[in-house]
């Protein structure tokens, strides 16, 4: 491992323990064995090296395909396998997940910024998943319903973080949920959209009643 990435593990580390507030510049360099000049060689200030290894968990969480071999099964039992994948790979660093969310909720933009980012990179890693585990199942494929899954994926985890017990047969449930509900789509070819898609859909309200 270089010594980047060990300071980057280490930031890690002492994040999950402490969130960003109490991760700073001197504890990373006490916890590498190295002094604070050699951690501003690799990092300029505390925000960049927040922002990298958080980048560096990411590179490590959102593989080229979690099932390298693929899936066999109906499209509802292949996007369960996936969801559950991801649910499990998810909560192997849950304590360092749940301080992030805690420092965006608080507002802290050295956190929020790459946490965004992070979504918008599990979003894009998920739309490739879904067209190579579920080629047969084009209407999973439509950006609007990757983006419905993921925001899904991501308020499942928000919700079943903190819980000590049961979490993960909870975690198997929700997939298989979620599952159930998004391969309806998959027939229906995804979302039909009008040919100028940069207006959103018109609402139609009920015609007023005249009174007698």
């Amino acid at each position: 491992m270089s010594q980047r990435d060990r300071i980057l593990e280490a930031t890690l580390a002492l994040m999950a323990r402490g969130g960003a507030h109490g991760t700073s510049m001197r504890a990373v360099a006490a916890a590498c064995g190295i002094n604070v000049a050699t951690l501003y060689h690799y990092f300029p200030g505390k925000q960049d090296l927040l922002k990298a290894a958080i980048e560096h968990r990411r590179s490590s969480d959102f593989p080229a395909s979690p099932f390298p071999e693929g899936l066999a099964g109906t499209v509802e039992g292949r996007l369960g396998a996936l969801l559950d994948r991801v649910f499990v790979d998810m909560t192997v660093d849950e304590d360092l997940w749940r301080a992030l969310m805690a420092d965006a909720i608080h507002g802290d933009d050295d956190v929020l910024r790459p946490l965004l980012e992070t979504a918008d990179a599990f979003e894009s890693a998920l739309g490739d998943w879904l067209r190579t585990l579920c080629p047969d199942a084009p209407g999973l494929h439509d950006p609007a319903v990757v983006r419905a899954i993921r925001n899904a994926a991501i308020g499942v985890l928000v919700e079943h973080l903190p819980q000590s017990e049961g979490r993960r047969e909870a975690l198997e449930r929700r997939a298989l949920e979620l599952a159930h509900v998004f391969a309806r789509v998959a027939p229906d070819q995804g979302i039909a959209r009008p040919a100028d898609s940069s207006f959103e859909d018109p609402v139609h309200l009920p015609e007023p009643v005249e009174e007698s």
